[in-house]
């Protein structure tokens, strides 16, 4: 099978090639390409946008399979494997083909036919029997749709819903920081307000590329009705995620972390719910005076002049929250991490937090999962399709932060209750990202989907 990949990043894997910084988002595209590259069954091709001007990237690059797989497991017959001990994988490899794009911007609001021309041709070039679309989030999903014009024969995999996420957009944030704007945001004509705005625009595009598409790609409830709502008769494909390397390889133990931290792995923009968690810390400080929060991401809080010129209403926010509350010495941004920072922020921190206003399975939460930490996140989404409360993590409404701060009180006070919840989580985890499993079931979705096709073009 010849399957063609639309992602919305440069893979590590061509960046290596072309001696660029590696991307800190999207590791699951890559474990998902190792796991396949591995099964022997698929020739894969990816496409991916540049904002370079005149700047073309395409060529092929051996891929060294570095999955672990269950030892003399053959991958396109493990659908039935859960739970078997991981050892590394015999040593193979796989010629990837990749293509570049030029888009003017990653997030564009008005239809570029020219994307759609490109995008055509890279398709004449690779002559796939199946299109795999990562996301719906960018206007490049639909021009993909459109440019292969086989919906029969495309799959258009669901990682977040822009049209829905902009209904939550605002959750929780005041009146006076929507309508908001700092001189950045006047610069940028990007204020809350603004953003909510491009996130519905966007949402048209994607509601069309999900109606122009037979196939869909899911692993929640949340994104099985999202989908269905706007396309009633899609195919739906369950299939979950593989996550980055790393975090198949470590284990989160009480002894090795700083007592009373909190990990939060992003906070910079409203859907994430980075005031929710303020709003819970006085509770928590009361109790545990020590306790301090890290995010992940830069400091959208810095007093520079500098800084103050760049600051965005949501990070103004936040910065008076921090000053409001008194956590100045309590909060702690990490700046930007790799996957093995990251790593290593997840095995410091006491417990994971993630309070988004929204979300569809959050891999962040899948990580700390997987690495046997005590949760606590927000019910949104279809974050209850990742794990069970009181059994695997603690779930509570996203705009309670009394419930938050109360669950957060409860992982420090007990200790043995935090272990076994981490412990049951970690086994729910290895079921939920088993590698062979999910690459055998991502291989057989792309069989059913050949199987089933007629040679239907599109208009």
């Amino acid at each position: 099978m010849r399957i063609l990949w639309v992602c919305n990043i440069m893979l590590p894997e061509i960046a290596r090639a072309h001696n660029r910084a590696i991307p800190a988002v999207g590791g699951w595209m890559s474990g998902l390409l190792h796991a396949l590259a591995g099964s022997g069954q698929v020739e894969l091709g990816v496409c991916f946008p540049t904002c370079e001007r005149g700047e073309s990237i395409s060529g092929k690059t051996e891929i060294v399979i570095r999955a672990a797989l269950p030892e003399n497991t053959d991958v396109s017959a493990a659908c039935d494997l859960s739970g078997a001990a991981l050892v590394a994988a015999p040593a193979s490899s796989m010629e990837l083909s990749y293509y570049s794009f030029y888009q003017k911007r990653l997030v564009m609001e008005k239809y570029d036919s020219d994307v759609e021309e490109q995008i055509r041709e890279i398709i004449r070039k690779f002559k796939p029997d199946v299109l795999h679309i990562f996301g719906t989030e960018y206007l490049h999903s639909l021009a993909a749709v459109k440019a292969f014009r086989h919906p029969n024969r495309t799959v258009i995999g669901i990682q977040g819903m822009v049209s829905v996420y902009a209904r939550h957009f605002m959750a929780g944030v005041p009146g006076w920081v929507r309508r908001g704007c700092t001189f950045r945001d006047i610069v940028k004509r990007d204020n809350l307000y603004r953003q909510q705005k491009s996130f519905v625009r966007r949402g048209e595009y994607e509601r069309s590329a999900i109606r122009q598409a037979s196939h869909v790609l899911g692993r929640t409830d949340w994104d099985r009705a999202c989908t269905e709502e706007i396309h009633p008769d899609v195919n739906y494909h369950f299939c979950n995620e593989i996550l980055r390397d790393s975090f198949y390889q470590a284990r989160w133990n009480k002894e090795g972390c700083e007592p009373y931290s909190i990990f939060v792995s992003q906070g910079s923009y409203p859907i994430k719910g980075f005031h929710y968690m303020l709003e819970a810390m006085p509770e928590i400080l009361a109790h545990y005076p020590a306790a301090k929060v890290y995010v992940a991401g830069g400091d959208i809080t810095k007093r520079s002049w500098k800084d103050w010129l760049r600051q965005s209403s949501y990070g103004r926010y936040i910065e008076k929250m921090i000053e409001k509350l008194g956590l100045r010495e309590r909060v702690i941004f990490t700046g930007f991490l790799s996957e093995e920072e990251v790593l290593q922020r997840y095995l410091r921190a006491n417990v994971f937090v993630s309070p988004s206003s929204i979300e569809n399975s959050p891999n962040s939460v899948g990580e700390a999962m997987l690495l046997g930490m005590p949760v606590v996140s927000s019910d949104v989404g279809g974050v209850k399709n990742l794990l069970t409360h009181g059994e695997e993590g603690y779930l509570y409404p996203c705009d309670a932060p009394y419930l938050l701060a109360w669950y957060v009180k409860q992982i420090f006070a007990d200790p043995a209750r935090a272990k076994r919840l981490g412990e049951a989580a970690a086994v729910r985890a290895a079921g939920t990202y088993d590698r062979a499993k999910n690459a055998a079931a991502m291989l057989a979705v792309y069989q059913e989907i050949l199987e089933g096709a007629d040679e239907t073009v599109s208009d």
